[in-house]
């Protein structure tokens, strides 16, 4: 994770123990061996993507990796933690309802919208010369960033139809609206002025 930024916000009652852990991760996530993990990576979305071959941003892909090898080693000492790989977060603990923004694409500034993430990962992907967000939800920091970059050079009609075939979870942003998987239906809140 050579460049990334992670911030953790993290809860026990044992704070040597955590402050440990957070160490190892930190530590875990510096010493890797980027060949291995790229083939690694590369052998993990085979087997996720199926038929599709979109385009990924490997480098964000990686980094989620990475850090869900590493995560075990925090989720022994921590009773809940927020995790936060610039715009990844992941969330480790029992269940929860933290609201995660989605930027508008068009201004980083204005929400677009916002969805109760309650376990797992979320990764957006927005811009990149486009005006669309594409923010999955999912199991793992890896399949979230993973869909994510895949689903986002598709476009929203496409993301749409593509995460209802695979089950993936996922809320579209672009000139259209703001789409979401069904299973997000009461999760997903619309700024006022985006209310249709």
């Amino acid at each position: 994770m050579v460049g990334s930024t992670v911030s953790v916000a993290a809860w026990s009652k044992d704070t040597i123990a955590l402050e440990t852990a957070i160490a190892r991760l930190r530590d875990s996530t510096r010493s890797i061996d980027s060949v291995a993990v790229g083939a690694a990576v590369r052998e993990a979305w085979a087997a996720e993507r199926g038929d599709l071959s979109p385009r990924l941003e490997w480098r964000d892909v990686l980094d989620a990796y990475v850090l869900d090898r590493g995560l075990p080693v925090l989720a022994a000492a921590a009773d809940s933690a927020l995790i936060d790989l610039g715009g990844l977060f992941l969330w480790v603990g029992p269940a929860t309802r933290r609201s995660v923004g989605i930027a508008d694409p068009g201004s980083a500034l204005e929400p677009v919208a916002g969805v109760e993430l309650h376990a797992g990962a979320i990764s957006t992907v927005s811009g990149r010369g486009e005006r669309r967000a594409v923010t999955v939800l999912a199991s793992s920091a890896f399949k979230a960033a993973a869909w994510a970059s895949a689903l986002f050079s598709l476009g929203c009609d496409q993301t749409m139809v593509q995460a209802a075939r695979r089950r993936i979870t996922v809320v579209c942003a672009d000139s259209a609206g703001v789409r979401w998987s069904p299973e997000l239906q009461s999760r997903v809140v619309l700024p006022p002025g985006r209310v249709p």
